[in-house]
């Protein structure tokens, strides 16, 4: 039987990027919102009965929250190479589950998001 979990945390983070030519070059923040999709199968549940703990998504938030995201990441931090972050190293613990990562740039009002993952 196929399990799909679902999380979400929140990361106060600034940044800025590099080689573009709007206001973002300058340094900013935002309050990110991180969106965690998880699926696996009943058969790679921990003998406790759990596919994946919600608190694994602390890992990520204890790398990201609070920096400038330019000394965290070894790329541009745009939404898109931030999101590839997350799902790296949600995936590198768990190589056997899918992942889904959906971020927004800002908690409220938004309409714009970056999404990457196996499914």
């Amino acid at each position: 039987m196929l399990l799909t979990l679902y999380t979400e945390d929140y990361i106060a983070a600034a940044h800025s990027l590099e080689n573009y030519p709007g206001k973002c070059a300058a340094v900013h923040g935002h309050t990110w919102k991180i969106c965690v999709w998880v699926k696996g199968q009943e058969k790679d549940m921990q003998p406790n009965g759990i596919l994946w703990d919600f608190s694994n998504i602390k890992t990520v938030i204890q790398k990201l929250d609070h920096t400038n995201l330019n000394q965290v990441l070894n790329t541009n931090p745009s939404a898109e190479n931030i999101a590839l972050f997350i799902y790296a190293k949600l995936k590198g613990d768990h190589p056997q589950l899918l992942f889904k990562i959906r971020l927004y740039e800002e908690v409220a009002p938004c309409h714009s998001y970056c999404e990457t993952g196996d499914f």
